[in-house]
């Protein structure tokens, strides 16, 4: 992690740039944090660009930054992993969001599902989502990441299977295979893009596993245990990673995921 503060600044396009950082962000900056001027900051755009930079000013309402040069930390997975997930009382989404935003996932995707523990009323899902956006955001600057992910508005799994998903494709069942037994005949390594779905708390219905299963995509298992969504989002996030070489020093092996054993 880097031990400048790090602010978004989307407006971002150029070296030597002077710009005005605003709103929540300079709350953080002024009130929170008690920035002057002449500390030095980073930024990034949320598009995978990342900067140094240095305040020239606080004021009231504004503090204006001055861009210096960009940098180029490698805090992107070179995996596009897109995670579809139950929806979920309170803050358990919140949490999946923000760890897996830490594990760097390219998208998450909020289902309905017939056995998800809430119903978003009419009208509830936007303020949702900009919570989860929020989320994300927080995530990304304290993990250091310069790309925002994706997270996309609640949509039922009929929407969701009509999307083109990267491939290969997961999703998460008791029933399902063992990873040991996935790869690499299923999913052949390396990969570089890949999307799972998780269910809720009560499991998947039979219908919607038919589904995913007519949408070809493989089942799986992460364990004997039976696992919390929260915790089996997690899981596969890093898990997925690790194997495709984000969390391992020197990049993916290049034979078979030998310290997988079936269970």
């Amino acid at each position: 992690m880097t031990s400048r503060p790090r602010f978004h600044a989307p407006e971002i396009r150029a070296e030597g740039q002077r710009l005005a950082l605003k709103g929540e962000e300079f709350h953080h900056l002024r009130n929170v944090l008690r920035l002057k001027a002449g500390d030095r900051v980073s930024l990034f755009d949320g598009r995978g660009a990342g900067y140094s930079a240095t305040l020239e000013t606080v004021g009231r309402e504004e503090a204006v930054i001055r861009v210096e040069r960009e940098e180029h930390p490698s805090s992107e997975s070179n995996l596009r992993l897109h995670l579809a997930v139950g929806l979920a009382k309170g803050e358990k989404l919140d949490l999946v969001i923000q760890k897996v935003t830490e594990l760097g996932v390219t998208a998450v995707h909020p289902l309905a599902t017939r056995r998800a523990d809430v119903k978003l009323k009419p009208g509830h899902g936007e303020s949702r989502l900009q919570r989860w956006r929020r989320v994300a955001l927080e995530a990304c600057k304290q993990s250091g990441r310069t790309r925002l992910p994706e997270i996309h508005p609640p949509m039922d799994l009929d929407e969701f299977l009509a999307l083109e998903m990267p491939a290969p494709r997961i999703v998460l069942d008791p029933g399902g295979g063992s990873l040991a037994d996935i790869l690499p005949g299923e999913i052949p390594r390396p990969f570089t893009s890949l999307t799972v779905a998780v269910g809720p708390e009560g499991g998947w219905h039979s219908v919607e596993l038919d589904k995913f299963l007519h949408g070809g995509y493989l089942t799986c298992r992460l364990g004997p245990r039976v696992l919390r969504a929260e915790t089996a989002s997690i899981l596969a996030a890093g898990l997925l990673q690790f194997l495709a070489g984000d969390l391992r020093p020197g990049g993916p092996p290049s034979h078979g995921p030998h310290f997988l054993t079936p269970t």
